[in-house]
């Protein structure tokens, strides 16, 4: 038996138990940090998947166009919201380019008061957000960056009324195109992450067809609601509408759908970490 001094037993000891957890057990690498073999067949199907995904939704543009037109009007009538709702008329220039409805809401004058109050309940949000609890405080991080927005919205309106470029033909215009070109880019987003683990061709085409069918859903009514707001609310809510609560609400959705078909094991038993 070899005899070690202290230092050496210490150093012994410290090298045996730095790769183990509280338990006992080993430590093992995050699988962030694995590297493996990324075979050509499974590169190959995947991009085959996301093209089939692609040459389905060119297809489906003017189809698709034509459903959201006439959602978004629907909704504005059952809604009785006062303004101009029009569908598109002229079929897509390009795939990037989606013919959306025009809808302009009429929206109430931002009068003194009006942004009075608007500034009150930013100043009420954000005291309310340090009443919440610790296990809160996401959520209020959150709703203090949305006060940040909405008071800089309500203070330019208070100094510049006039001067804001925005309407809202583009502001629900922009928002519907924004969300159809996300469609278009989620099955290269998949081909990019999801589809290089080691999951079954339906599994890729599960999480997909999901994540497309939530997004067509989701613009419609995202936008609608965008549109009661405005006109319950007026003109200061849009910058808060489009930075927070426009294409930011589609892509936290991908991400969690995505994360949920990370939990998948394929049909081998061997998970997303093989």
């Amino acid at each position: 038996m070899v005899n070690l001094s202290p230092a050496q037993r210490r150093l012994h000891l410290y090298l045996h138990l730095r790769g183990r957890g509280h338990r006992g057990g080993a430590i093992l690498p995050h699988r962030s940090i694995w590297s493996h073999h990324l075979p050509m067949g499974r590169l190959a199907g995947g991009v085959l998947i996301a093209l089939f995904f692609t040459v389905v939704l060119a297809f489906s543009q003017e189809a698709i166009a034509a459903l959201w037109g006439q959602q978004l009007v629907w909704w504005m009538r059952a809604l009785d919201l006062p303004g101009q709702f029009v569908l598109a008329g002229t079929a897509p220039e390009s795939l990037f380019n989606l013919p959306v409805p025009l809808v302009d809401p009429t929206m109430p004058d931002t009068t003194p008061f009006t942004l009075a109050a608007h500034a009150l309940a930013c100043v009420a949000i954000w005291v309310c957000a340090g009443w919440l609890p610790d296990s809160a405080k996401p959520g209020a991080y959150l709703a203090r960056f949305a006060v940040l927005i909405h008071g800089a919205s309500v203070l330019y309106f208070g100094l510049w009324p006039a001067s804001f470029p925005h309407s809202p033909i583009n502001h629900m215009g922009g928002g519907l195109r924004q969300a159809w070109v996300l469609v278009l880019f989620t099955p290269w987003l998949h081909l990019c992450t999801y589809y290089l683990f080691p999951f079954a061709a339906w599994q890729r085409l599960a999480v997909t067809t999901v994540t497309l069918a939530f997004l067509l859903l989701l613009a419609p009514l995202q936008y609608a609601t965008h549109a009661a707001l405005l006109v319950l609310m007026g003109q200061v809510l849009m910058p808060l509408l489009h930075l927070l609560f426009g294409v930011m609400v589609p892509i936290l959705g991908v991400v969690a759908l995505y994360g949920w078909g990370m939990s998948w094991h394929d049909p081998a038993g061997h998970g997303a970490e093989a």
